[in-house]
């Protein structure tokens, strides 16, 4: 048994939205379905698969009880310019949950936003 092409869904309110979001970042759309007001979207980045989908019709089709709301998960993206990262996520239509900032002994400087879905996104850079 093989297993391949991982990938993680985020479950957001408006699809288009938070694609094109994480197309700040560099994610392009592998998928989306339907065309026109989709349920899911599909992107890539670097060999990292997302996924971006209703809650309403994952729970229909699978039988799931997404959850919608608080900090289900974090994605960490890194970078070699965090606080350029940071100003782009920001006038993406990120929310700041808090700016840039040394961490581990200065060996990193990280900021956290929040997507346009509340999932906090965690920009690192090594220093």
């Amino acid at each position: 048994m093989d297993f391949f092409d991982p990938q993680v869904i985020l479950f957001v309110a408006d699809c288009e939205r938070a694609s094109a979001f994480y197309g700040t970042f560099g994610f392009t759309e592998t998928f989306r379905a339907p065309q026109q007001h989709p349920v899911k979207v599909e992107m890539a980045h670097g060999g990292f698969g997302l996924g971006l989908a209703l809650p309403g019709p994952a729970a229909e089709s699978h039988g799931l009880t997404p959850v919608t709301s608080g900090h289900r998960a974090c994605l960490t993206l890194w970078t070699d310019d965090v606080d350029a990262a940071y100003a782009a996520a920001l006038a993406a239509g990120a929310t700041d949950n808090r700016a840039p900032h040394p961490f581990r002994d200065g060996l990193l400087r990280v900021a956290f936003v929040e997507d346009p879905d509340g999932h906090p996104v965690q920009l690192a850079q090594r220093a």
